[in-house]
């Protein structure tokens, strides 16, 4: 994994998706307002609301009972996921420090998946709408034991919204495919995808993400030589892993792909292996947005694709940050809009 040599001309700078280097000090993380008002049937009316501009005419005309599976699910597994968290708070105060932006961090994703679930009267348990009391996983002793137990609770509802991002409309997908790469990084796990055969495409969607995907491997590319050890065997994992999704990517596309530049201008100037490091994990933020845009796909295998993408991007990002000594990104919905968070009014409501 070489360093690569730049031409004389121009360098491209890296797609809109990959972010210059930002301070990395953890913000406060606010907690989530109010639920909205209950109506008297169920509405998603935010599912449409959160494609992109591209994507928005994908959405299919369907019931609005197609997602309240998913959604009561989800809500269920948040809801699982915060009084885990007041678990092992009360169980170790020493975590409160560790524990408290995460825990924050699931109260916001409950309180934005509650407004796009409105059950009004009744339970809908005959939509797979019912949702249970919450419940917290076992904490075994030992502060460090409680942390592994919650990193792989998160790792299960990662799995578990990555396919309820292949289930769902596509702008809601977005939504669960965010939330499911937030607690990816929680885990920081990463793991192969599920193999699928995504259908051919022209997206638009999909030539961003596979140009994010160009901009990652001349990244790792760059950077390497300024690693030893585990972390150049892990940037080389990494990269590795970049080029098979690129060509991954490029087999999907119906239409000539996007191709690589010859050089991009990166967000952050290595020199050291601390900004290698700080590079990787900028790369890897890069990815989530762009995943994220595709998980608003027509096509449910499309969806899936980009959910994994999405939640193997922001893992690596916190493990990279980890390395780096530094604080996971403070976003609750990593690559999704502000916008999307809150469901449109339906006509009547």
């Amino acid at each position: 994994m070489g360093r690569h040599h730049m031409s004389s001309g121009e360098e491209t700078p890296l797609p809109a998706v990959v972010p210059r280097l930002r301070p990395l000090a953890r913000p406060p993380v606010p907690l989530p307002a109010p639920a909205g008002a209950v109506s008297r049937r169920a509405v998603f009316g935010g599912a449409a609301a959160l494609a992109l501009p591209w994507l928005a005419g994908c959405s299919a005309e369907a019931s609005p009972r197609r997602d309240v599976a998913s959604l009561a699910g989800a809500i269920a597994s948040e809801q699982d996921l915060v009084a885990s968290y007041e678990a092992a708070r009360a169980a170790d105060a020493a975590l409160a420090r560790r524990i408290d932006p995460v825990l924050a961090h699931h109260r916001e994703h409950l309180a934005v998946l509650r407004r796009h679930y409105v059950p009004g009267s009744g339970d809908r348990a005959h939509e797979g709408g019912a949702i249970p009391s919450p419940r917290a996983i076992p904490l075994p002793p030992g502060g460090e034991r409680i942390i592994a137990a919650l990193r792989k609770a998160e790792e299960r509802a990662a799995l578990a919204r990555g396919e309820d991002a292949g289930r769902c409309r596509p702008g809601l997908a977005q939504l669960m495919a965010s939330i499911g790469a937030c607690e990816s990084g929680h885990a920081g796990t990463v793991r192969p995808p599920a193999p699928r055969d995504a259908p051919k495409s022209d997206s638009k969607a999909l030539q961003t993400a596979l140009a994010a995907e160009h901009a990652a491997v001349y990244g790792y590319g760059t950077l390497g030589a300024r690693l030893r050890g585990g972390l150049q065997q892990a940037a080389k994992d990494a990269w590795n892993a970049h080029r098979a999704q690129r060509d991954r990517l490029s087999a999907i596309l119906s239409v000539p792909p996007v191709p690589a530049s010859a050089a991009y201008r990166l967000p952050v100037r290595v020199a050291s292996a601390r900004s290698a490091v700080q590079l990787a994990a900028a790369l890897e933020d890069g990815l989530v947005p762009a995943y994220v845009g595709l998980a608003g796909a027509s096509s449910p295998d499309l969806r899936h694709l980009a959910a994994d993408g999405a939640q193997i991007a922001a893992a690596r990002s916190a493990r990279w940050r980890s390395a780096a000594g530094e604080p996971a990104p403070p976003a609750a919905f990593p690559g999704l809009p502000s916008g999307a968070l809150s469901p449109r009014p339906e006509p009547g409501e």
